[in-house]
Order: C-alpha cells, then structure tokens, then sequence
C-alpha cells in the first residue's frame, strides 16, 4: 500500500555543515561497524583518527585500575590530508554527510573531498580533487599519540612503522602476560610519493603538487592472536583496493546501504516540525548503529568508534548492560536483528565466566552478570580471594576488611574496584554504585527472548536465548530466601543505581517475574529442563508481591516512596537514600514487562498511570532539567498508551542530554564520552508509540496494537516489524488508521488489536476476503503472504507513493516548557 522513496526519505536526516566544527567530537561520523572515524577539518586539511571495536590494550585479567593509563581501546592511528593553503574556513565551505550513501563529502575553495568506509571491507576511500589553479602539494600524515613503547608494570604497549614502497603501515601491539592484542591501519596514495619521517611518531606521504582528482586508500586490521600478521593483512587489503576507482568502490557499498535502509521506514509530519525532527533522530540513530556494530565485538558506548583524541577515554574501556542495551533496543522493530548479534554474541560468550561469579562472589548457582564487566567477562579470582568478596556481597564482612591482596585483584573489574578502591565511596560496609546490581543478566536474557520472538529463531534460542534465560533464572532461585509468610524474598541488592541494599527491590522482582515465564515458555519450546520447571514455577507463584507505598519498611527508605496506592521501590535493608534517581518504579513496565497495555487489570492499571505522572526525574527532565543518566521512564511513558504527551517527552528528552550538532551526546563527559543512548530511547519511543507486540503477561502470545500511543497532531506511515515476524505497515492521519497491512515471515497465528472497533474486512493481498469483529482480530496467516485489513465496507484504497520533502539544512524545533522555558535541538551547522 505504500511505495516508500527511501532515497529521500533518509536524506532528510544528512548532516549539513555550513561551518566548520568547533571542536572534533561535532564531526561526522562514517565507519563499516568495525573501523570507523569522525571526519573534521582544520583550515588546511580534512583530520582522521581509525578505530576499531576489536581494539583493546587490556582483558579481564588486568590488575591496573579501571579509567588508568592503560585502560583504554579503539584507536589505530592519526591521518591528516594536508591539502595546502587554508580552503576550509571560506564562505563557500560545506560539509555534508549523506545517510542514504554512507558518504561524507567536503567543499572548499578550490578543493573537495569525499570519503567513505566500505559497507564490505575494512578500507576507507577517499578522494581529494583540487581545482585551484596552482595546485599545493598534498601531506598524508600518520601518527600515533604515544612513546613508541610504553610499559606499565608488566604491560607493554608498542608500535612501529613500516614502510613498504610507496606506502605506510603502522602495527600497535599490547602485552600483559598471556593476553595479546594487536592491530594495523596501511595508507597509499597513487604511485608519485615519497615517505618522510618528520618524528618517531609519524610518517607523511608526501606527493608532488597536480591538479584534479587524488585516491587515497586507508585500511585497518586487527587481532588477538601472536601468530597472526595484521602488518600483512592491511597490505593486502591495501593492494587489493589499490587497483580499483572510487566510483567502483562506492557502488557496492552503497547497494548495502541500500539494502538495509530499505527494510522498515518511519515518516512522520506535525505542523511544528518536532515529528520530522524526531524522525531524522531515529535515522541517524540507525545510521550510527550500522555504523558501528557489525564486528566482533560491539562498539563501545563510551566514545565508540569515533573517538579523536588517541584512546583514552572517559569511563574506560568496560561494558555497561544498562548504557549498552540502549543502543539495541529499537533494532528490532527497526528489522535491523543483524546488527545485534554481536551484541549478543559478547554476552553469551561471557556466560560461563558469569555463572563463576554467581558462585564466587554470591555463593550461588546460575549466572551473575555484573552491570559492568571487561569485553571477556568478569574477573574470575584465586579461592581465597573469591571468599572475601563473596563474605562482603553477603555483607558478613565491610569493605575495610578486605586483605590487601584481595584489594589489588579487584581493582580493574569495575564491579569488585568500587567494592575495593575507596572507603568514601562505599556506604553500609559493602554496597556502592553497581556492586550489588542482580538484574543486568536479566535485562540480557529478556531482550534474548524479544530477539527469537521477532525472527522465530529456534537454534538460536537453543544456543543464545535459553542458556541465559536458564542461567539468569537459576541465579535468582539461588538467591532468593523463603519466608515465614510463604514468600520467596530477595535480601541486599541495588535498585540499579538508585537505592542501594534494599530488601524485595522492585527491578529484581519485575526481572524473576519477566524472566521466570519466559525461561518456561522456552523450555517447552525445546522440551528440555522438566525438573527445573517445577521449581521455576514455585518461585514465581511464590514470589513476594512488589512494595507498596503504604508500608513502613518502603517508608523507611528515604525517598523510594511517591504515594501510599503506588509500588514502592522496595523495604530498606541496610542503606538508606537515594543516590541516582532513575525512576525504578516503572521498571516492571519496562523492560520486564510484567504489565502492559495488554494486561487490563484495573487495578495495576492505575498504579502504573499514577507512576508515569508521578516518576521525578522525568518531572525534571520536562521541566528542562539536564539529565545524567538514560532513563527509560519515557518509553515506559509509551508502553503505558499516553499518546498525546509523546512530542514533550521526546523535545524534552532530547534536550536533556547536552546534544551536538551531530546528535551525539556529552552527557556522559566530553572527554571522549560522546554517546548516542539518547538517540537509542527516542527511537525506541517513536517505534513504540507507532506499534507495540506484547502480551498481556511475559510468556503469552503478543496481540499486535497499531497506534498505541500516538499524538493526534502528528501524520505518520511506517513499517515495522513485529514480534511473531509480522512485518506490519500502517498509515494514520488525524489519529485515524486509514489502512493495516501485514506480512507473515514465520506463519504464524495473528492477533492484531481491533484498530477502528467494528468490523473489519481481513485478506490476503490479491485473494480472498473474510469479515471478522471484536477487540481482537484473530486469523492465521501462510508463510511470505500479505494480509490487508480494513473497516468493513471501506474501499481499498489506492497505493501511496510517498516522496519525503528534503528538510532544512539546519533541521531544529523549539518547545516550550510549561514553566515557560524555552528549549531548542538542532542538527547540522549553519554559517
């Protein structure tokens, strides 16, 4: 019903430059999903740094501490293309990035320059073509930002450069006992250069003054074994890109852009332009997304792989569960699942390291999966020191207690280093920040569950999916006390960061209660771990009930309560306060889904609306508060159906995050913390709004709702995929569903909520037609067929050719506040 131009359409979201950046992190960022740069420019040259997510100095066996000098991942090298003279500060300056294309492009006076990272090879092209008419000679700079050879007490990081012809490589290396990392970038330029050495840092190409066109080839390789010659690697990608044009090279990367733009779409309009603006914010969250994760390990949060200052970055090189998922969340829906299975790939990997932990440092069986780990997993320690953590997660001992040996073995993995750094961070004895956080693996597992929902993976729940829902349940049922009241209890967690030590904390109750039937409903699927069921079962129809407001020990805990009818975010235990306001009541609404729309108990409905009114940092942040951490209220705002109230959410979100002109964020630290977890919620907020498939309880079947949540004022068409691999495609004007449209990848039954109350007509696209009513629309669906759905009676209506008008080149909105604060979001630069 809809013929999307999606050349058009993702356009309107290209990143315009009328002006230079201000500062490198406004760049623009063009990378393969496994190397990747920020490109800027001085007055004289286009500036470069390659990265790579495969990139690390140090593993989990580190003993230095975490954020310390050799803490740190990513970068390979420096590039300049020292055009001569100054053609990037003129009044004729632009630089473009074009999403569709994957392709950033640079005009100056008399020069330009436009450049890639192949969408299939680890090669970056560029083009300089200098139109003056005294051309300057061109200057290839590449350089490293540290000593050639670097020792940190037993770790070792070193490079050199060799110089092969008329080309330049340059081979990092890190050491550390038996853990080896090591990775190359190889630069050429035609065949009339010469090699200068101007330091022991760096090597230029120099080439002789010519006017017209120049190719520039940059390739980068990475590896974690001795044995490998990554030098050799990158010369051979080199002579390989050597022999042909960028014309050539750009064709077939731009055929997989175009490939995985055209799988889903998402075009909006309001009369204030705040839904285009959202719009290009899910586009270039995609974009990024695409960029950046497609390697062996999932880009960082932190920095990713478009940090500009070497590699050392803020927060250090570790993985946080809660910044991470951010980023993945709106895959999904977007049919991007691809682009998460690195993501996935990382954790799972980690499994048996987390089920080690769960013993060493809780006594239990499962797995623990820290809220923060290094990309290996967690730390795993000698017995005698696993025993002393273990006494203070079980709080039989304080942090004071800790040996000295103990001390220095928990110092990098950030879970046990802010148990064993510092007595002023700790409080209680024993808890800080993310010590005792029980939940991430939970987080995990349940996105695991959404991944096999979508696609109807079967051998990749047996492989993925299950193991960790398995293990992450198993860990609770560990962990859990039965009480004298019948119940099942869970002592001295973190609410995440929020509250820390609590008793029956809310985020672990809704993870067993999300998790719990989920790991059953797989089981069944596999028909495997009968006995387990039988106590899984016992668990959750044991489980102690959420907190509520009205009861002392939730009263108790100073600043978790918002009302005496409302769930509370636990009883104290044995600390007091709250640390990180992040809204924690709403996390049995999001991500575990204990309630949904779907649910319909009038009851919990009320106590989850009152929670989304009454959540205070959400209240700031529609305020026009900033923000520091990327809480997920708004999207539990959406999942809860409030509409209406979408543009102030997304305007005020948005705004909240100290965002650039690329979109990237600083809410993290500006030094090398840009982030685009803010992106990552608006995305997920859009595609929410538009389309929810959940259960009316976590393990039942999904009933599919068009427009759950969706402003009146703003139009949309969009397709999106949803679980069960209903490909669903929609149009809505005036808050009325003029048409559904679903495709059926997996055959599966479907149940699409009624979008227009009465009777609708159902069939298959081009066969037959049958009436069906009620509140749910229920019908069987073949394999790769396509089902239309209409009010009964309503004609078919023609097929929609939607051409998206290109935007301003300046994309912007303004919101008012109802305090009457202004606040504004931009995207590009203007003169």
């Amino acid at each position: 019903m809809i013929k999307m131009d999606y050349r058009a359409l993702v356009s309107r979201a290209d990143l315009i430059y009328r002006s230079p950046v201000g500062t490198p992190l406004e760049g623009h960022p063009v990378g393969n999903g496994v190397m990747g740069t920020m490109v800027w420019t001085t007055p004289n040259a286009v500036r470069l740094q390659i990265n790579r997510c495969d990139v690390f100095a140090v593993n989990k066996e580190h003993k230095e501490l975490q954020a310390s000098p050799t803490d740190y991942c990513g970068g390979c090298a420096q590039i300049v293309i020292d055009v001569g003279g100054r053609p990037f500060e003129g009044e004729g300056f632009v630089q473009r990035l074009g999403l569709y294309e994957a392709e950033c492009s640079i005009e100056g006076e008399g020069v330009s320059v436009r450049c890639f990272v192949s969408a299939v090879a680890d090669v970056m092209a560029v083009e300089v073509d200098d139109r003056r008419d005294e051309p300057l000679p061109l200057l290839i700079g590449v350089s490293m930002w540290r000593p050639q050879e670097v020792r940190t007490g037993d770790h070792l990081a070193r490079f050199g450069f060799g110089d092969v012809g008329e080309r330049v490589q340059v081979v990092q290396e890190f050491e550390q006992g038996d853990y080896y990392c090591a990775s190359a970038v190889g630069v050429v330029e035609g065949d009339d250069v010469e090699v200068e050495v101007p330091t022991e840092r760096a090597r230029v190409l120099a080439a002789a003054a010519r006017g017209g066109k120049r190719s520039i080839r940059i390739t980068s390789a990475a590896s974690w074994s001795r044995e490998e010659d990554v030098g050799g690697r990158v010369m051979g990608l080199l002579e390989e890109a050597g022999g042909r044009s960028y014309d050539e090279m750009r064709q077939e990367h731009v055929e997989w852009w175009a490939e995985f733009w055209g799988r889903t779409f998402v075009h909006l309009s309001s009369d204030d332009g705040m839904a285009e603006f959202m719009e290009r914010v899910r586009t270039l969250h995609l974009y990024n997304m695409a960029s950046t994760s497609r390697g062996a390990l999932p880009p960082k949060w932190n920095g990713s792989i478009f940090v500009t200052d070497g590699d050392q970055r803020h927060w250090g090189a570790q993985y946080w569960v809660w910044t991470m998922e951010m980023h993945y969340f709106p895959l999904l829906a977007a049919d991007a699942v691809d682009l998460m299975e690195t993501y996935f790939d990382m954790y799972r990997a980690q499994l048996d390291d987390c089920k080690k932990a769960a013993a060493q440092r809780w006594g239990a069986g499962g797995a623990f999966y820290p809220e923060t780990t290094p990309f290996d997993g967690p730390a795993i320690l000698p017995d005698d020191v696993a025993a002393e953590y273990r006494d203070l997660y079980l709080q039989k001992k304080s942090n004071l207690q800790l040996s000295e040996r103990a001390r220095a073995l928990g110092l990098y993995d950030s879970s046990l280093r802010v148990l064993a750094k510092s007595v002023a961070e700790l409080d209680g004895g024993c808890y800080t920040w993310i010590s005792h956080v029980a939940s991430s693996g939970s987080e995990l597992a349940i996105q695991a569950w959404w991944r096999y929902r979508y696609t109807g993976d079967v051998e990749w729940l047996r492989s993925h999916a299950y193991p960790m829902l398995r293990e992450t349940v198993e860990f609770y049922r560990h962990i859990v006390e039965k009480g004298e009241d019948g119940y099942y209890h869970i002592y001295g967690t973190n609410v995440h960061e929020d509250f820390w030590g609590a008793n029956d904390g809310i985020m672990d109750l809704a993870a067993i209660r999300g998790t719990v039937p989920l790991a059953l409903r797989a089981a069944e699927v596999l028909g495997v771990d009968e006995d387990l069921c039988e106590r899984w079962r016992d668990l959750l129809d044991h489980l102690a009930p959420y907190a509520m407001g009205n009861e002392p020990q939730a009263q108790a805990l100073t600043g978790g309560v918002l009302a005496d009818d409302v769930w509370a975010a636990g009883h104290k235990g044995a600390v007091d306060g709250q640390r990180n306001p992040e809204d924690v009541w709403l996390n049995p609404v999001f991500p575990f889904e204990d309630w949904t729309l779907e649910t319909r108990d009038a009851a919990v409905d009320g106590i989850v609306q009152k929670l989304v009114d009454l959540a205070p940092r959400m209240q700031s942040i529609l305020r026009g508060d900033e923000c520091n951490t990327a809480i997920r209220t708004p999207i539990a705002w959406v999942r809860a159906g409030r509409g209406e109230e979408l543009p102030v959410i997304v305007g005020s979100y948005y705004n909240a995050f100290a965002p650039l002109v690329n979109g990237w964020s600083l809410f993290e630290g500006a030094n090398q913390a840009h982030s685009i977890e803010p992106l990552g919620c608006i995305s997920m907020i859009l595609q929410d709004g538009l389309l929810q498939s959940v259960a009316a309880h976590p393990g039942d079947d999904e009933i599919i709702c068009v427009l759950p949540a969706w402003p009146r004022q703003w139009e949309a068409s969009f397709r999106l995929l949803a679980r069960g691999g209903f490909v669903v495609t929609a149009a809505v004007a005036q808050g009325e569903v003029a048409f559904v449209e679903i495709e059926s990848r997996l055959g599966e039954s479907c149940r699409l909520r009624n979008p227009w109350g009465g009777q609708c007509a159902v069939g298959k696209v081009g066969g037959e037609v049958s009436t069906l009513e009620g509140d749910i629309l229920c019908f069987d669906t073949e394999v790769g067929r396509c089902y239309r759905i209409l009010p009964a009676g309503q004609p078919e209506p023609e097929q929609r050719q939607i051409v998206p008008e290109a935007g301003d080149e300046t994309a912007s909105y303004t919101l008012t506040t109802p305090e009457g604060r202004t606040l504004e979001g931009a995207l590009g630069r203007g003169r």
